[in-house]
């Protein structure tokens, strides 16, 4: 068994056929069938089940599959570390942040890298948090902000930042006249993000806390971003940063139990290789935050 015999197997899972699989390496399907063919005389179990043309994982190919890909994975941090000699003064980072924090943080940071290490060079992804954790989870990215309860064991999480999360809607919202409880709230359409974000999940159990219906969805989107020119002149209300309001025509709906106050920090890959660049970027994140 060697690495080209992982790379192959992942192939064909990808590809879900042999044929395929070759094509897409670019070696002779017999080439990529003796690899199968290797892996299963070692391991003495079938790894794929044939079906004409495509290939299904039997239950021990499941399990290969998950291992095989991490330990490719630990190969390439490997790698990426023995051939890593950058000071921190040059290099690429992959950095993924929430909307909020890119507009809170990213510019002081891109002001120092562009001062300081005009070498390093920096890959930005925006998006809602699950996606970016993803991406993490997967070494698409070197360094992630996001909210750090969200962390969990797979990663290790160091805070940098305060975040009060709010009830929104446009100025003049009949919401807006007089105090609001959340009964009143479920009295008018919102838009969300979808269940899966940390976020929409802690909205819809501080309804049920209260023993109230989940908010009702009308938009839901990937991006709160837009979200102020989606609400415009209607009366669809909505969850976000209190440090975005400014000049977006929105204002707080006040009320102490739909008022989330959460802590954004870095989040690495805890067995992931960091290099001295993604060092870099990190110290010149928490300089910001303090300063």
């Amino acid at each position: 068994m060697n690495e080209r015999d992982l790379r192959y197997f992942l192939a064909i899972v990808d590809c879900r056929g042999i044929g395929a699989a070759a094509q897409r390496l670019g070696v002779t399907q017999p080439a990529v069938t003796k690899c199968v063919d290797r892996l299963e005389d070692v391991l003495r179990t079938p790894l794929l089940s044939r079906k004409g043309r495509y290939v299904e994982l039997t239950p021990a190919g499941i399990l290969f599959h998950r291992r095989a890909k991490a330990i490719l994975l630990r190969m390439e941090d490997a790698m990426q570390e023995l051939s890593n000699h950058a000071t921190g003064h040059s290099g690429h980072v992959r950095l993924g942040a929430a909307a909020t924090m890119t507009e809170a943080l990213l510019p002081g940071v891109l002001k120092r890298v562009m001062q300081e290490t005009p070498g390093i060079t920096i890959e930005l992804a925006t998006g809602m948090n699950d996606v970016l954790r993803e991406a993490l989870r997967e070494n698409r990215l070197d360094l992630l902000i996001s909210p750090t309860a969200e962390g969990g064991d797979e990663f290790e999480s160091e805070p940098l930042i305060s975040d009060r999360v709010v009830v929104v809607a446009r100025r003049g919202h009949p919401l807006c006249s007089t105090p609001s409880t959340m009964a009143d709230m479920l009295h008018y359409e919102w838009i969300l993000p979808p269940s899966t974000v940390a976020l929409r999940r802690w909205l819809d159990h501080s309804f049920e806390r209260a023993g109230l219906s989940h908010p009702r969805v009308q938009v839901e989107v990937n991006s709160l971003v837009l979200m102020p020119r989606l609400i415009g002149d209607t009366d669809l209300i909505s969850f976000a940063s209190s440090q975005k309001l400014d000049g977006t025509g929105l204002v707080e709906i006040a009320c102490p139990e739909t008022t989330h106050d959460r802590s954004f920090g870095l989040l690495y890959r805890r067995d992931a290789f960091r290099s001295p660049a993604v060092d870099t970027v990190a110290a010149f994140l928490r300089s910001v935050t303090k300063g």
